[in-house]
């Protein structure tokens, strides 16, 4: 964090040095704007420190090693696909930045897996029922048993959708606007190319 702050301290003072030079007239001045014109033109920071997922300690294994998995693949298609990385943007967060300070729990019961998860399909089925559940705006994503039979693509398509609720994305039917849970899953694996 205190390098990423270091960093923008730096920005802000080149782009102050910059704009002082490029308003002078001369060849400086215009090597500086050339300079100015570049950064602009720049992709943003990316964020990197290393990103692991943040899992509560009572994670059953299995459950576990898809999500390791799963976010492993997520962490590389929003690092390096553009439209990946575009569906955080699009929202003022930073993907690696929002998946980074999420935390990852199992759903606590049977009662609350009913309530959250729903039907519990075949493993390895994209069927009726959630693989994970996370409160808009909430840092806190809670993992549903059959999100350890799907394959990593699916988890990590997964991770991101619910990484996309942690950076504020709504969905229906608590916003009657907003994208269903299908068509933000078809969203992310379009952009992300799974």
């Amino acid at each position: 964090m205190r390098a990423r702050i270091a960093l923008a301290s730096c920005v802000v003072m080149i782009a102050a040095a910059v704009t002082a030079l490029a308003d002078d007239g001369t060849e400086a001045g215009a090597e500086a704007a050339s300079v100015r014109a570049a950064a602009a033109r720049a992709p943003a920071a990316v964020w990197r420190e290393a990103v692991e997922p943040r899992i509560y300690p009572t994670m059953p294994e299995r459950l576990r090693a898809k999500l390791e998995a799963g976010f492993e693949l997520a962490v590389g298609r929003v690092r390096e696909v553009d439209s990946c990385r575009g569906l955080f943007a699009r929202l003022g967060a930073d993907g690696l930045e929002t998946l980074a300070t999420g935390v990852y729990f199992p759903v606590e019961s049977y009662r609350r897996e009913l309530e959250v998860c729903g039907r519990n399909d075949a493993p390895g089925s994209r069927g009726a029922g959630n693989l994970a559940f996370t409160f808009v705006g909430g840092s806190r994503t809670f993992l549903c048993r059959r999100f350890a039979w799907v394959s990593t693509e699916v988890a990590a398509a997964a991770v991101i959708h619910e990484a996309l609720h942690h950076a504020g994305l709504t969905e229906q039917p608590h916003d009657r606007h907003a994208m269903s849970s299908t068509e933000i899953t078809d969203m992310v694996e379009e952009a992300c190319g799974f």
